[in-house]
């Protein structure tokens, strides 16, 4: 199967090689095409990336001047190989579990009927760089979020829902989210971990400010959208329990 991975990077160098070396490592799963799209990043993060494409072909970078992650993510989106079968995403300071992409293909292979798989996510803080994982000492919470890098998805599915939208620089992935259960997708949901997601204070979501803005404007505009799909329009056990509640608090 031919496997793309889109990544959006901006002033990344210090995480960005653990990021790509973590993917082409699953090169079992399949063909993969990692598009990196460099947002017009300030630091050495074009060097990093280039020195790893040099020896690895799967790795795809494109330049574009600094506009925002959701005009990176439409870059990768439009870059995508007619002949992908499945589309997942990894941010520049994440990590691509061992064995993550050949276990999800193999169940969207199995079944032809199944449009996406969707894992758990781990926070953490501290990286193991041997093993390209959390550390035995880092802190770790596991636990659905609706992060991209949760799901493997078919082509089709990201096709139907339409591009990011490029007014959010938050939340558009939640606003992709909303899109792509409007059409009511067949879709499994594993216990295992689709990506070691990073905690750190560079990354944007520490803007909490910004994030609860745009957040409820995607809420907002969600349910004048989909007002039958109900309070949120999303299923129970898609994002954990936590993080619903605290959701919920802001639509009332």
């Amino acid at each position: 199967m031919k496997i793309s991975i889109h990544m959006p990077a901006y002033n990344a160098e210090s995480t960005i090689g653990s990021a790509l070396k973590s993917l082409l490592r699953q090169r079992d799963a399949g063909e993969l095409d990692i598009i990196v799209v460099d947002d017009g990043s300030t630091d050495s993060t074009r060097d990093a990336i280039g020195a790893l494409a040099a020896t690895a072909p799967e790795i795809r970078l494109l330049c574009v001047p600094h506009g925002g992650i959701s005009k990176a993510r439409n870059t990768a989106l439009r870059a995508t190989r007619p002949d992908t079968d499945l589309i997942t995403f990894l941010d520049a300071d994440d990590l691509s579990p061992a064995g993550r992409l050949a276990r999800d293909a193999a169940l969207l292979k199995a079944d032809p009927g199944l449009q996406f798989v969707y894992s758990k996510i781990r926070f953490f803080d501290l990286e193991d760089a041997e093993h390209l994982a959390p550390s035995a000492t880092s802190h770790a919470v596991d636990g659905w979020i609706g992060q991209l890098g949760q799901a493997l998805f078919r082509r089709e599915v990201l096709e139907a829902a339409g591009p990011f939208d490029e007014t959010l620089q938050q939340s558009e992935d939640l606003d992709l989210w909303f899109r792509i259960f409007a059409e009511q997708p067949k879709y499994a949901v594993t216990e295992e971990i689709g990506v070691y997601y990073r905690k750190n204070h560079g990354s944007i979501t520490e803007n909490r400010r910004q994030f609860r803005q745009e957040l409820m404007r995607t809420l907002f505009r969600h349910r004048k959208r989909q007002p039958k799909l109900g309070e949120l329009g999303l299923p129970q056990g898609f994002i954990s329990a936590d993080h619903m509640a605290e959701l919920r608090t802001w639509v009332k």
